[in-house]
């Protein structure tokens, strides 16, 4: 059971592998973005794609390639990436001296994983029959996945499942929007929302029964 909690695994994988480098290290600005502290990018750039798989914790399968020819390190199966955050809580506050330093853990995926499988095949000659590709998929998966249950118990599943969703990681939060972005769509949000339920409370305020 210990397999399907999540949050534990990843717990423990940082604090094994805490005097150990991350895969990568990303440095959030309010302007931009840098990668191991190189070139500058945009939030808006196509690079930045790497940003919402770092946000849901996945392996960025169009950067595999690259990760790969860089040699940049896999704990378990996973990456690590070291996050740290320059942007001030509000947008015209001066830059944070020392960042919020934090650790995202990325888990490899079903797509992740066919590249794996592609790269392999690459270089080993482009040599493998579509069999020897499946029978290595089946092994990598036999490995990384966690035990079947087979109990026909529903109770059991049931209590696999709720242990699933209460201990996936919180998501973290968008990391392409500034500081001043964020802050003004917190309280665009919040205006709307008060709105919206004033408009509710007013009985006046007619309101369309027609199916939407």
């Amino acid at each position: 059971m210990a397999a399907y909690n999540i949050t534990r695994f990843v717990a423990e994988l940082l604090d094994e592998h805490r005097d150990s480098p991350p895969s990568f290290a990303i440095q959030l600005y309010p302007e931009h973005w840098t990668l191991n502290g190189g070139s500058k990018f945009m939030y808006n750039s196509p690079v930045a794609t790497i940003l919402d798989d770092v946000r849901a914790q996945r392996i960025p399968t169009d950067f595999l390639e690259l990760c790969d020819a860089a040699g940049l390190p896999f704990y378990d199966g996973c990456m690590i990436v070291e996050l740290l955050d320059y942007r001030p809580p509000k947008g015209k506050d001066p830059l944070l001296e020392e960042p919020i330093c934090s650790h995202v853990v990325l888990s490899p995926t079903g797509e992740s994983l066919w590249q794996d499988l592609c790269l392999l095949n690459q270089k080993s000659g482009s040599l493998w029959t579509d069999k020897e590709a499946l029978e290595v998929e089946a092994k990598i998966v036999m490995a990384a996945s966690p035990p079947l249950c087979l109990d026909p118990d529903p109770r059991l599943t049931r209590v696999a499942n709720n242990l699933l969703r209460v201990s996936v990681p919180a998501t973290p939060l968008s990391l392409k929007r500034k500081a001043a972005a964020m802050e003004q769509e917190e309280e665009e949000s919040e205006k709307a929302r008060r709105i919206k339920i004033m408009q509710y409370m007013n009985p006046r305020v007619s309101r369309s029964t027609a199916p939407r």
